[in-house]
Protein backbone atom coordinates (compact mmCIF):
# COMPACT_ATOMS: atom_id res chain seq x y z
CA UNK A 1 0.00 0.00 0.00
CA UNK A 2 1.33 3.40 -0.91
CA UNK A 3 2.14 5.70 1.95
CA UNK A 4 -0.03 8.82 1.81
CA UNK A 5 0.94 11.67 4.10
CA UNK A 6 -1.16 14.73 4.85
CA UNK A 7 1.39 17.40 5.39
CA UNK A 8 1.06 21.14 5.22
CA UNK A 9 4.06 23.01 3.89
CA UNK A 10 4.28 26.74 3.49
CA UNK A 11 4.64 28.08 0.00
CA UNK A 12 8.03 28.85 -1.51
CA UNK A 13 10.27 31.26 0.16
CA UNK A 14 12.97 33.62 -0.61
CA UNK A 15 15.02 35.23 2.11
CA UNK A 16 17.54 37.92 2.19
CA UNK A 17 20.95 36.53 2.85
CA UNK A 18 24.04 38.69 2.77
CA UNK A 19 25.60 38.79 -0.65
CA UNK A 20 29.06 38.32 0.82
CA UNK A 21 28.74 34.54 0.83
CA UNK A 22 25.99 33.91 -1.72
CA UNK A 23 27.54 35.83 -4.54
CA UNK A 24 30.73 33.81 -4.54
CA UNK A 25 28.92 30.48 -4.29
CA UNK A 26 30.36 29.58 -0.89
CA UNK A 27 29.20 29.87 2.70
CA UNK A 28 30.77 31.86 5.50
CA UNK A 29 29.34 33.10 8.76
CA UNK A 30 26.74 35.81 8.20
CA UNK A 31 24.73 37.67 10.84
CA UNK A 32 21.64 37.68 8.63
CA UNK A 33 21.38 33.95 9.30
CA UNK A 34 19.95 34.90 12.71
CA UNK A 35 16.73 35.54 10.76
CA UNK A 36 15.09 32.44 9.34
CA UNK A 37 16.25 32.76 5.71
CA UNK A 38 13.67 30.24 4.53
CA UNK A 39 10.73 32.25 5.87
CA UNK A 40 12.31 35.44 4.58
CA UNK A 41 12.64 33.94 1.12
CA UNK A 42 9.09 32.70 1.15
CA UNK A 43 7.72 36.18 1.76
CA UNK A 44 9.97 37.98 -0.70
CA UNK A 45 9.07 39.64 -3.98
CA UNK A 46 11.72 37.56 -5.75
CA UNK A 47 9.98 34.36 -4.72
CA UNK A 48 6.72 35.69 -6.13
CA UNK A 49 8.46 36.42 -9.45
CA UNK A 50 10.10 32.99 -9.54
CA UNK A 51 6.68 31.39 -9.07
CA UNK A 52 5.26 33.50 -11.93
CA UNK A 53 8.24 32.64 -14.15
CA UNK A 54 7.81 28.88 -13.58
CA UNK A 55 4.04 29.05 -14.06
CA UNK A 56 4.44 31.01 -17.32
CA UNK A 57 6.77 28.34 -18.74
CA UNK A 58 4.17 25.71 -17.85
CA UNK A 59 1.33 27.69 -19.44
CA UNK A 60 3.46 27.90 -22.58
CA UNK A 61 3.67 24.09 -22.37
CA UNK A 62 7.41 24.10 -22.96
CA UNK A 63 9.05 20.73 -23.42
CA UNK A 64 10.40 19.47 -20.10
CA UNK A 65 14.03 19.51 -21.31
CA UNK A 66 13.63 23.21 -22.14
CA UNK A 67 12.20 24.09 -18.74
CA UNK A 68 14.53 25.35 -16.02
CA UNK A 69 15.47 22.75 -13.38
CA UNK A 70 17.48 24.88 -11.03
CA UNK A 71 18.59 22.99 -7.95
CA UNK A 72 21.18 21.30 -5.83
CA UNK A 73 24.21 19.04 -6.10
CA UNK A 74 24.20 16.00 -3.77
CA UNK A 75 20.95 17.24 -2.25
CA UNK A 76 20.85 14.53 0.45
CA UNK A 77 24.37 15.31 1.76
CA UNK A 78 23.38 18.11 4.11
CA UNK A 79 24.61 19.46 7.40
CA UNK A 80 20.94 19.86 8.38
CA UNK A 81 20.82 16.12 9.13
CA UNK A 82 23.94 15.94 11.27
CA UNK A 83 23.27 15.11 14.89
CA UNK A 84 23.73 12.44 17.51
CA UNK A 85 22.54 9.60 15.27
CA UNK A 86 23.32 10.87 11.74
CA UNK A 87 26.67 11.95 10.34
CA UNK A 88 27.43 13.41 6.92
CA UNK A 89 31.12 14.26 6.68
CA UNK A 90 31.96 17.21 4.43
CA UNK A 91 28.33 18.03 3.51
CA UNK A 92 27.52 19.64 0.17
CA UNK A 93 24.39 21.40 1.45
CA UNK A 94 23.39 23.53 4.41
CA UNK A 95 19.65 22.94 4.26
CA UNK A 96 17.43 19.87 4.28
CA UNK A 97 15.79 18.59 1.11
CA UNK A 98 12.52 20.11 2.34
CA UNK A 99 14.10 23.54 2.70
CA UNK A 100 15.93 23.24 -0.62
CA UNK A 101 12.54 22.70 -2.26
CA UNK A 102 11.07 25.63 -0.37
CA UNK A 103 13.98 27.71 -1.66
CA UNK A 104 12.95 26.94 -5.22
CA UNK A 105 15.13 23.92 -6.02
CA UNK A 106 13.47 21.90 -8.79
CA UNK A 107 16.37 19.54 -9.44
CA UNK A 108 17.49 17.06 -6.77
CA UNK A 109 20.23 14.45 -6.60
CA UNK A 110 19.92 11.32 -4.48
CA UNK A 111 22.91 8.96 -4.36
CA UNK A 112 21.55 5.58 -3.30
CA UNK A 113 23.75 2.72 -2.08
CA UNK A 114 22.90 -0.85 -1.05
CA UNK A 115 25.06 -1.02 2.03
CA UNK A 116 25.05 -1.54 5.79
CA UNK A 117 22.78 0.80 7.73
CA UNK A 118 22.06 1.44 11.40
CA UNK A 119 20.33 -1.92 11.74
CA UNK A 120 23.55 -3.73 10.88
CA UNK A 121 21.92 -5.11 7.76
CA UNK A 122 22.22 -3.91 4.18
CA UNK A 123 19.60 -1.40 3.09
CA UNK A 124 19.10 1.53 0.72
CA UNK A 125 21.11 4.43 2.11
CA UNK A 126 21.55 8.02 0.96
CA UNK A 127 25.31 8.40 1.07
CA UNK A 128 28.34 9.52 -0.86
CA UNK A 129 30.66 6.66 -1.74
CA UNK A 130 32.39 4.73 -4.48
CA UNK A 131 31.15 1.59 -6.22
CA UNK A 132 32.28 -0.47 -3.22
CA UNK A 133 30.40 1.96 -0.93
CA UNK A 134 33.61 3.31 0.57
CA UNK A 135 32.65 6.66 2.06
CA UNK A 136 29.21 5.56 3.22
CA UNK A 137 28.50 5.42 6.93
CA UNK A 138 25.89 3.24 8.69
CA UNK A 139 24.61 6.44 10.33
CA UNK A 140 23.64 7.93 6.96
CA UNK A 141 19.92 8.32 6.32
CA UNK A 142 17.85 5.66 4.55
CA UNK A 143 16.36 6.44 1.14
CA UNK A 144 12.88 6.44 2.68
CA UNK A 145 13.68 9.55 4.73
CA UNK A 146 14.51 11.57 1.63
CA UNK A 147 11.44 10.27 -0.20
CA UNK A 148 9.19 11.30 2.68
CA UNK A 149 10.46 14.89 2.37
CA UNK A 150 9.79 14.92 -1.37
CA UNK A 151 6.34 13.39 -0.86
CA UNK A 152 5.50 16.04 1.72
CA UNK A 153 6.36 18.77 -0.74
CA UNK A 154 4.83 17.33 -3.93
CA UNK A 155 1.47 16.71 -2.22
CA UNK A 156 1.14 20.23 -0.79
CA UNK A 157 -1.64 22.14 -2.57
CA UNK A 158 0.50 25.22 -3.16
CA UNK A 159 3.01 23.12 -5.12
CA UNK A 160 0.51 21.57 -7.54
CA UNK A 161 1.86 23.54 -10.52
CA UNK A 162 5.48 22.48 -10.11
CA UNK A 163 7.61 19.81 -11.77
CA UNK A 164 10.63 18.06 -10.26
CA UNK A 165 13.59 16.43 -11.96
CA UNK A 166 15.28 13.85 -9.72
CA UNK A 167 18.54 12.14 -10.57
CA UNK A 168 19.24 8.83 -8.86
CA UNK A 169 22.95 8.05 -8.66
CA UNK A 170 22.55 4.31 -8.29
CA UNK A 171 25.06 2.06 -6.55
CA UNK A 172 22.58 -0.72 -5.87
CA UNK A 173 24.61 -3.91 -6.38
CA UNK A 174 21.75 -5.23 -8.49
CA UNK A 175 19.00 -4.37 -5.99
CA UNK A 176 17.01 -2.35 -8.51
CA UNK A 177 13.76 -4.07 -7.64
CA UNK A 178 13.96 -3.03 -3.98
CA UNK A 179 14.95 0.49 -4.98
CA UNK A 180 12.12 0.97 -7.45
CA UNK A 181 9.51 -0.55 -5.12
CA UNK A 182 10.60 1.90 -2.42
CA UNK A 183 10.47 4.89 -4.76
CA UNK A 184 7.13 3.75 -6.17
CA UNK A 185 5.67 3.24 -2.70
CA UNK A 186 6.19 6.88 -1.83
CA UNK A 187 6.15 8.76 -5.14
CA UNK A 188 4.42 6.37 -7.56
CA UNK A 189 1.30 8.47 -8.34
CA UNK A 190 3.46 11.44 -9.37
CA UNK A 191 6.07 9.64 -11.51
CA UNK A 192 6.11 10.31 -15.23
CA UNK A 193 6.19 7.18 -17.41
CA UNK A 194 8.43 7.51 -20.47
CA UNK A 195 7.24 6.33 -23.87
CA UNK A 196 10.59 4.66 -24.64
CA UNK A 197 12.99 2.43 -22.72
CA UNK A 198 15.52 3.74 -20.21
CA UNK A 199 18.47 3.26 -22.54
CA UNK A 200 16.81 4.78 -25.61
CA UNK A 201 18.83 7.83 -26.55
CA UNK A 202 17.16 11.22 -26.41
CA UNK A 203 17.46 12.58 -29.94
CA UNK A 204 15.01 15.46 -29.78
CA UNK A 205 12.40 17.04 -27.56
CA UNK A 206 9.59 15.12 -29.24
CA UNK A 207 10.44 12.07 -27.15
CA UNK A 208 10.09 14.01 -23.90
CA UNK A 209 6.95 15.31 -22.20
CA UNK A 210 5.69 18.88 -22.19
CA UNK A 211 5.43 20.65 -18.89
CA UNK A 212 1.73 21.55 -18.87
CA UNK A 213 0.82 18.07 -20.07
CA UNK A 214 2.67 16.68 -17.04
CA UNK A 215 0.77 19.00 -14.72
CA UNK A 216 -2.59 18.11 -16.25
CA UNK A 217 -1.83 14.40 -15.92
CA UNK A 218 -0.61 14.78 -12.35
CA UNK A 219 2.70 13.13 -13.30
CA UNK A 220 5.01 15.85 -12.04
CA UNK A 221 8.25 13.98 -11.32
CA UNK A 222 10.83 13.07 -13.97
CA UNK A 223 13.43 10.46 -13.02
CA UNK A 224 16.87 9.95 -14.52
CA UNK A 225 19.45 7.42 -13.35
CA UNK A 226 23.12 6.79 -13.94
CA UNK A 227 22.46 3.27 -15.27
CA UNK A 228 19.60 1.25 -16.70
CA UNK A 229 18.20 -1.99 -15.32
CA UNK A 230 17.53 -3.74 -18.60
CA UNK A 231 14.92 -6.46 -18.29
CA UNK A 232 13.24 -4.70 -15.37
CA UNK A 233 10.11 -3.17 -16.96
CA UNK A 234 9.36 -0.84 -14.05
CA UNK A 235 12.83 0.71 -13.95
CA UNK A 236 12.92 0.99 -17.73
CA UNK A 237 9.53 2.74 -17.93
CA UNK A 238 10.06 5.29 -15.19
CA UNK A 239 13.75 6.10 -15.59
CA UNK A 240 15.72 7.61 -18.43
CA UNK A 241 19.47 7.02 -18.60
CA UNK A 242 21.29 10.20 -17.61
CA UNK A 243 21.61 12.12 -20.88
CA UNK A 244 22.98 15.41 -19.54
CA UNK A 245 25.89 17.23 -21.10
CA UNK A 246 27.88 17.95 -17.95
CA UNK A 247 30.29 20.74 -17.12
CA UNK A 248 31.26 23.04 -14.25
CA UNK A 249 31.39 26.82 -13.76
CA UNK A 250 35.17 26.96 -14.16
CA UNK A 251 34.98 25.20 -17.54
CA UNK A 252 31.96 27.02 -18.94
CA UNK A 253 32.72 30.15 -21.03
CA UNK A 254 29.18 31.57 -20.88
CA UNK A 255 27.12 33.50 -23.42
CA UNK A 256 27.50 33.79 -26.38
CA UNK A 257 30.13 31.00 -26.69
CA UNK A 258 28.08 28.56 -24.56
CA UNK A 259 30.64 25.70 -24.99
CA UNK A 260 28.30 23.38 -26.89
CA UNK A 261 26.79 23.87 -30.37
CA UNK A 262 23.19 25.06 -30.56
CA UNK A 263 22.16 21.65 -31.89
CA UNK A 264 23.24 20.11 -28.58
CA UNK A 265 20.97 22.43 -26.60
CA UNK A 266 18.14 21.48 -28.95
CA UNK A 267 18.54 17.74 -28.32
CA UNK A 268 19.49 17.32 -24.69
CA UNK A 269 19.85 19.04 -21.32
CA UNK A 270 22.99 20.86 -20.21
CA UNK A 271 23.92 20.33 -16.56
CA UNK A 272 26.37 22.46 -14.57
CA UNK A 273 27.44 21.66 -11.04
CA UNK A 274 30.14 22.74 -8.63
CA UNK A 275 32.03 21.14 -5.75
CA UNK A 276 33.17 24.08 -3.62
CA UNK A 277 32.12 23.67 0.01
CA UNK A 278 33.05 26.46 2.42
CA UNK A 279 35.64 29.12 1.90
CA UNK A 280 37.94 27.76 4.58
CA UNK A 281 37.22 24.03 4.50
CA UNK A 282 40.13 21.64 4.08
CA UNK A 283 37.82 19.74 1.73
CA UNK A 284 36.89 22.81 -0.23
CA UNK A 285 37.05 21.54 -3.78
CA UNK A 286 38.52 24.05 -6.20
CA UNK A 287 37.94 27.59 -5.04
CA UNK A 288 37.46 28.79 -8.61
CA UNK A 289 34.73 26.19 -9.09
CA UNK A 290 31.95 28.47 -7.89
CA UNK A 291 28.73 29.90 -9.23
CA UNK A 292 28.64 33.70 -9.34
CA UNK A 293 25.63 35.93 -9.97
CA UNK A 294 26.99 37.10 -13.31
CA UNK A 295 28.01 33.57 -14.26
CA UNK A 296 24.56 32.14 -13.58
CA UNK A 297 22.90 34.78 -15.76
CA UNK A 298 25.35 33.99 -18.57
CA UNK A 299 24.62 30.26 -18.21
CA UNK A 300 20.88 30.89 -18.33
CA UNK A 301 21.40 32.98 -21.46
CA UNK A 302 22.97 29.91 -23.11
CA UNK A 303 19.91 27.88 -22.03
CA UNK A 304 21.69 25.77 -19.44
CA UNK A 305 18.66 24.28 -17.76
CA UNK A 306 19.92 21.92 -15.03
CA UNK A 307 21.88 23.41 -12.14
CA UNK A 308 23.46 21.45 -9.27
CA UNK A 309 24.58 24.14 -6.84
CA UNK A 310 26.59 23.39 -3.71
CA UNK A 311 25.69 25.21 -0.49
CA UNK A 312 22.44 26.39 -2.06
CA UNK A 313 20.76 29.27 -0.24
CA UNK A 314 18.25 32.06 -0.73
CA UNK A 315 20.73 34.26 -2.55
CA UNK A 316 21.38 31.53 -5.10
CA UNK A 317 17.64 30.95 -5.46
CA UNK A 318 17.08 34.53 -6.59
CA UNK A 319 19.63 34.23 -9.39
CA UNK A 320 17.26 31.94 -11.35
CA UNK A 321 15.18 34.98 -12.37
CA UNK A 322 15.75 35.87 -16.02
CA UNK A 323 12.39 37.36 -17.03
CA UNK A 324 10.78 40.14 -14.99
CA UNK A 325 12.67 43.24 -13.86
CA UNK A 326 12.71 42.55 -10.12
CA UNK A 327 15.04 45.47 -9.41
CA UNK A 328 12.19 47.74 -10.50
CA UNK A 329 9.55 45.61 -8.73
CA UNK A 330 8.10 44.19 -11.94
CA UNK A 331 5.47 43.01 -12.48
CA UNK A 332 3.77 45.77 -10.54
CA UNK A 333 0.37 45.35 -8.94
CA UNK A 334 -1.24 48.29 -10.75
CA UNK A 335 -4.69 47.32 -12.04
CA UNK A 336 -4.36 49.19 -15.33
CA UNK A 337 -1.12 47.44 -16.40
CA UNK A 338 -2.08 43.98 -17.60
CA UNK A 339 0.14 43.38 -20.65
CA UNK A 340 3.88 42.66 -20.85
CA UNK A 341 6.66 44.44 -22.70
CA UNK A 342 10.31 43.64 -23.19
CA UNK A 343 11.80 46.77 -21.66
CA UNK A 344 14.86 48.56 -22.99
CA UNK A 345 17.03 46.84 -20.33
CA UNK A 346 16.12 43.35 -21.60
CA UNK A 347 13.74 42.53 -18.72
CA UNK A 348 9.96 42.43 -18.67
CA UNK A 349 7.62 45.16 -17.42
CA UNK A 350 3.84 45.27 -17.28
CA UNK A 351 2.19 48.20 -19.04
CA UNK A 352 -1.25 49.49 -19.93
CA UNK A 353 -2.48 47.36 -22.82
CA UNK A 354 -3.61 50.46 -24.74
CA UNK A 355 -0.10 51.89 -24.98
CA UNK A 356 1.61 51.69 -28.36
CA UNK A 357 4.77 49.65 -28.95
CA UNK A 358 6.19 47.49 -31.69
CA UNK A 359 5.71 43.71 -31.43
CA UNK A 360 7.87 40.61 -30.87
CA UNK A 361 7.32 38.00 -33.59
CA UNK A 362 8.72 34.47 -33.74
CA UNK A 363 9.07 32.06 -36.65
CA UNK A 364 8.27 28.75 -34.93
CA UNK A 365 9.97 26.68 -37.64
CA UNK A 366 13.34 28.42 -37.54
CA UNK A 367 13.14 29.92 -34.04
CA UNK A 368 14.08 33.32 -35.46
CA UNK A 369 12.84 36.45 -33.70
CA UNK A 370 11.88 39.65 -35.48
CA UNK A 371 10.39 43.00 -34.54
CA UNK A 372 7.58 44.72 -36.44
CA UNK A 373 8.17 48.08 -38.03
CA UNK A 374 4.71 49.23 -37.02
CA UNK A 375 3.40 49.62 -33.50
CA UNK A 376 0.00 49.61 -31.88
CA UNK A 377 -1.80 48.48 -28.72
CA UNK A 378 -1.12 45.00 -27.33
CA UNK A 379 -4.34 43.49 -28.76
CA UNK A 380 -3.09 44.06 -32.33
CA UNK A 381 0.00 41.87 -31.90
CA UNK A 382 -1.22 38.78 -33.76
CA UNK A 383 -2.51 40.79 -36.71
CA UNK A 384 0.63 42.94 -36.95
CA UNK A 385 3.06 39.99 -36.86
CA UNK A 386 0.96 38.07 -39.36
CA UNK A 387 0.73 41.04 -41.72
CA UNK A 388 4.41 41.99 -41.69
CA UNK A 389 5.77 38.43 -42.01
CA UNK A 390 3.24 36.98 -44.42
CA UNK A 391 2.01 34.61 -41.75
CA UNK A 392 5.46 33.09 -41.14
CA UNK A 393 5.77 34.47 -37.62
CA UNK A 394 3.43 34.82 -34.67
CA UNK A 395 3.15 37.31 -31.85
CA UNK A 396 5.16 35.55 -29.12
CA UNK A 397 6.97 35.76 -25.79
CA UNK A 398 10.35 34.24 -24.89
CA UNK A 399 10.22 30.81 -23.25
CA UNK A 400 13.75 30.93 -21.85
CA UNK A 401 16.59 33.31 -21.10
CA UNK A 402 18.21 32.26 -24.39
CA UNK A 403 15.13 33.29 -26.36
CA UNK A 404 14.91 36.49 -24.34
CA UNK A 405 18.47 37.34 -25.37
CA UNK A 406 17.79 36.57 -29.02
CA UNK A 407 14.73 38.81 -28.97
CA UNK A 408 16.74 41.56 -27.25
CA UNK A 409 19.36 41.30 -29.99
CA UNK A 410 16.67 41.56 -32.67
CA UNK A 411 15.21 44.58 -30.89
CA UNK A 412 18.61 46.28 -30.72
CA UNK A 413 19.34 45.57 -34.39
CA UNK A 414 16.33 47.63 -35.51
CA UNK A 415 16.79 50.40 -32.96
CA UNK A 416 13.65 49.60 -30.97
CA UNK A 417 13.52 50.42 -27.27
CA UNK A 418 10.61 48.53 -25.73
CA UNK A 419 8.16 46.18 -27.45
CA UNK A 420 5.10 44.10 -26.69
CA UNK A 421 5.50 40.39 -25.94
CA UNK A 422 2.60 37.97 -25.94
CA UNK A 423 1.89 37.76 -22.22
CA UNK A 424 -1.07 39.12 -20.30
CA UNK A 425 -2.85 38.63 -17.00
CA UNK A 426 -6.16 40.06 -18.23
CA UNK A 427 -7.87 36.70 -17.66
CA UNK A 428 -6.65 36.34 -14.08
CA UNK A 429 -4.60 38.92 -12.22
CA UNK A 430 -1.09 37.67 -11.53
CA UNK A 431 -1.40 34.70 -13.90
CA UNK A 432 0.72 35.72 -16.88
CA UNK A 433 -0.14 33.59 -19.92
CA UNK A 434 0.07 33.90 -23.72
CA UNK A 435 -2.95 35.69 -25.12
CA UNK A 436 -3.75 32.95 -27.62
CA UNK A 437 -7.06 31.78 -26.21
CA UNK A 438 -5.51 28.83 -24.38
CA UNK A 439 -6.09 29.62 -20.72
CA UNK A 440 -5.76 26.19 -19.12
CA UNK A 441 -4.37 26.48 -15.62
Amino acid sequence: MRKILTIFIGSFLLGTVGSLYGHRGVVVNNPVDAIDPIDDFEKSFENKVLSIQRKTQIDMNVEAPRALFYGTHNSYNSNAYNGSSTVYVNPDQKYSITDQLRLGARYLELEVHWTVGKSGRKELLLCRGDKKHLGCNPSNRPLTKGLIEILSWITALENRNNILLIRIKDNLDGHYDEAFKTIDEYLGPWLYQYSSACSTQITDYASMPKSRDMIMAGRRILLVSDSCREGDPSWSRYFKLNFFLTSSPKDFPGYPDCKYPRSAYDKTMVYLYNTAKTMYSAFNGRKDDVFTDEGIQSMLACEVNVFGINQYNSHFAKQAIWSWDVKNLQPSSEDNKRCAVLWDNGRWHNRNCAEKYRFACKDEKSGTWSVTSGGSSWADGNAQCNSETGGRSKFSAPRSSYENNKLSEAKKSVGAESLWINLTDQMEKGNWVPGDGDKRK
